[in-house]
C-alpha cells in the first residue's frame, strides 16, 4: 500500500521527472517510485543471486529460433531487394 510522502525538489529537477514521466505515459509520483526503487534498492552482492535472477528472467522469455528468425529476416531482406 501506498504511503503519502512529500519530498521537495527543485523547479528543474520536477520539470524533468515530470517530462520524463510524460514521455513514459506514467504519472510522476509512479516515475519517482520507480527511480528510487531502482536507484536505491541494494544491489546484488552475490555472483550466485545474479546469475539466479537471470535465470528467472530467461523462463519468462518467449523462447525464439535465433536461427529460423535469421533465415527470415534474410528472405524478407532479400524479396526487398529483388
Amino acid at each position: 500500500m501506498a504511503a503519502n510522502r512529500t519530498v521537495e525538489l527543485s523547479e528543474e529537477s520536477y520539470d524533468l521527472l515530470v517530462r520524463e514521466s510524460e514521455r513514459r505515459g506514467m504519472a510522476p509520483d509512479a516515475l519517482a517510485d520507480e527511480l528510487v526503487q531502482h536507484e536505491l534498492a541494494p544491489a546484488v552482492k552475490d555472483l550466485a543471486e545474479a546469475l539466479s535472477a537471470l535465470a528467472q528472467l530467461r523462463e519468462r522469455l518467449p523462447k525464439i529460433d535465433g536461427l529460423a528468425l535469421a533465415r527470415t529476416a534474410r528472405d524478407e531482406l532479400e524479396r526487398r531487394v529483388a
